[in-house]
């Protein structure tokens, strides 16, 4: 749908499988081009995303060779320059909330599935970006790690990011609505499959 706006908040995108949920996210990252109508980032003046305004990270893209053998802290470490607003803190927070400490010294290449898309929600929730996207934080995680995405998610209230930030951000998070039963959501978007 080119008819759907997105304010500040945190955001599903629900649907069967098939329905385009990735495909949205690649659209909203300029990963992809929209075949029809367009889309505007009405909190940037000039309606363009800036890199540093978004975190993406396409679970199912392959890394590159030079990602793969880095460690994940060189990585993080590479990743944080991108981001004016990047809070040590937090992603500290997620690493413990995720149980990656252990990961931390470790290539890339070593992680788990699970513990890579534990590495991007933490990345991502410390970006200060002013629009995250995330696709199936459950996919690959242990029970533990399920709950601090719940936790993580119920954090992400309007107030929080405008006292963290003096604006609000937007998070916007494709997954089953059955997995995400208890967040509250500001927004949900129902794709239909064609």
């Amino acid at each position: 749908r080119s008819d759907h706006a997105w304010h500040a908040g945190l955001h599903l995108v629900a649907g069967d499988e098939g329905a385009g949920k990735t495909a949205l996210l690649c659209l909203l990252a300029g990963a992809m081009k929209p075949r029809a109508g367009r889309i505007e980032y009405l909190f940037n003046a000039n309606g363009k995303l800036q890199a540093s305004e978004l975190f993406w990270q396409h679970p199912r893209t392959e890394l590159s060779e030079a990602d793969l053998k880095m460690t994940c802290r060189d990585w993080i470490a590479r990743r944080a320059k991108d981001y004016p607003q990047w809070i040590a803190a937090d992603f500290e927070r997620h690493v413990e909330g995720f149980a990656l400490a252990e990961h931390m010294h470790k290539p890339l290449l070593a992680l788990s599935t699970g513990s890579l898309r534990k590495l991007w929600m933490a990345a991502a929730w410390a970006s200060g970006a002013a629009l995250t996207l995330i696709d199936e934080p459950f996919a690959a995680l242990d029970k533990p790690s399920m709950r601090h995405v719940q936790e993580t998610l119920n954090e992400f209230t309007i107030e929080d990011q405008m006292e963290r930030f003096g604006e609000a951000r937007r998070c916007v998070i494709v997954t089953h609505w059955d997995e995400m039963d208890g967040v509250d959501w500001d927004d949900v978007l129902t794709l239909t499959s064609p």
